[in-house]
């Protein structure tokens, strides 16, 4: 596999919880760090205000909240690796959290979609699909790529610690890459399948067919809103997955591995910016008051779907 020499700076001398080599390939910088920890905390105050006072929406911000979270310990990492690039306990952090968070961003996508389907009467006639089997089908699908994704970055960052090390490894880092790149090209693929459903539905909200029982042109014009933002978000969390899918596929040490910029630019960007929109038009900005008591059925049934599949 091309792009897995390196070519950073070496540490000849390695403490007990250092490498010989930066995993990274460079430095992380400071001003990113600590840029990432202030705009994800910022995100955190926006979901947490929605989820203490919209229940409907309830799960929606739930999963925003716990992935900004995780966002804040990954920043937090590379926050401490400019100052011990070397580490490999904050590389491997930083890595599992920053990669793992974005699919619980992604089921809240896939989440929006259900809530706008039942927030107006009619509208669920919008989907090729129930909302119900559009959430089991695509959450599935998101659980399946976070389980590979979650075994390829922990599998990587052993391997990786091994190999500098000079220690034996089950699997070699290029193996492990290849789980990851797995994980990646089937989120990539099934995030595909879910915005083309997704304009499909907007289509369908454009067409006198599928619109005639919305009559009132207020309630119309906030749902075709709704999945515009829809819409706008997903193309955010596409364009940061499309990007990982292209940097695991170069190599570990390829040329957007190591190049910060671009981590900057199609990784920090793109998920910061997702979460922002929907910190100021969260779902509950576009959803029909009087279908309010629909929304809490919602957030039941996926509670009731949660509980069946623990059992």
């Amino acid at each position: 596999m091309s792009g897995t020499t390196y070519r950073g700076p070496i540490n000849p001398n390695p403490k007990d919880d250092e490498a010989s080599i930066i995993i990274y390939g460079y430095t992380p910088s400071l001003a990113l760090g600590i840029i990432g920890i202030i705009t994800f905390t910022i995100c955190v105050s926006l979901h947490s205000f929605w989820l203490a006072r919209k229940r409907g929406t309830r799960w929606f911000h739930s999963l925003i909240l716990v992935g900004a979270l995780m966002e804040i310990g990954g920043y937090a990492a590379r926050l401490s690796s400019h100052r011990r690039p070397f580490v490999v306990s904050s590389f491997v952090t930083q890595y599992f959290l920053i990669v793992v968070a974005p699919v619980l961003f992604s089921a809240a996508i896939y989440l929006s979609l259900s809530i706008a389907a039942r927030s107006y009467k009619g509208a669920e006639r919008l989907l090729i699909l129930s909302p119900r089997k559009v959430l089991i089908f695509f959450v599935t699908a998101d659980i399946v790529t976070t389980i590979i994704q979650v075994v390829g970055a922990a599998l990587i960052g052993s391997s990786e610690s091994a190999k500098v090390r000079g220690n034996p490894s089950s699997v070699t880092p290029e193996q492990a890459n290849n789980i990851l790149l797995a994980g990646l090209a089937i989120q990539c693929f099934s995030f595909t399948s879910f915005l083309l459903l997704l304009l499909l539905t907007i289509y369908r909200s454009h067409q006198p067919t599928y619109i005639h029982h919305l009559t009132n042109t207020t309630s119309l014009n906030k749902l075709r809103s709704f999945l515009y933002t829809i819409l706008l978000t997903s193309l955010l969390i596409l364009l940061r997955t499309t990007f990982r899918l292209a940097e695991t596929g170069q190599g570990f040490f390829g040329f957007a591995s190591t190049h910060e910029s671009l981590f900057g630019t199609l990784e920090y960007l793109p998920v910061v910016l997702a979460l922002l929109i929907w910190g100021i038009l969260p779902p509950s900005k576009f959803v029909d008051p009087d279908r309010s008591r629909e929304r809490e059925r919602l957030d039941s049934a996926i509670g009731e779907t949660q509980t069946s599949q623990i059992g």
